[in-house]
């Protein structure tokens, strides 16, 4: 093969790798495109007080995603799953308890935890472990104390 003809192959080759990319950044250009879209929606979906999209715009959007849609099966974000049907819940914590000897702050604080586990329906096996969590101080040192008496008895 001569040398003319290394470099009309070569030239061959060039010609269809840049054929190629074109059309891997024509690709590339639609999906970001599309990427663009669904992230205009999502934002508009979260700024929407009820959660939903308006507009032409999502009707375009909800046309180029529905085959992706029946494809894959729709999935949901972890806070989606934790969060009850009501939108009006919201978080409450569990106040601190420092353990002084005070007893009418500790009945306070004791109902006021009651209330907040009636409230968020916390489960039996779950109370103590946040309650233990919520103890600073004095309370915590008698906590750690108690548990430790208990592994080694």
């Amino acid at each position: 093969m001569s040398l003319e003809e290394k470099f009309e192959a070569l030239m061959k080759s060039h010609q269809v790798v840049s054929s190629s990319n074109q059309e891997l950044e024509n690709q590339n250009e639609c999906l970001r495109k599309q990427l663009g879209d669904v992230l205009k929606q999502k934002q508009q979906a979260l700024a929407s007080p009820t959660g939903s999209v308006h507009g032409e715009d999502a009707e375009e959007g909800s046309n180029q995603m529905s085959s992706s849609s029946e494809e894959e099966p729709q999935r949901t974000t972890r806070r989606e799953q934790r969060q009850p049907a009501h939108s009006n819940d919201f978080r409450v914590e569990i106040p601190e308890f420092e353990g002084r000897l005070d007893l009418d702050e500790f009945l306070e604080w004791l109902h006021k935890v009651k209330w907040i586990f009636d409230y968020k329906e916390v489960p039996k096996d779950k109370k103590m472990k946040l309650v233990a969590l919520r103890l600073r101080k004095y309370a915590s040192l008698w906590w750690e104390n108690l548990c430790a008496k208990r592994v080694i008895n």
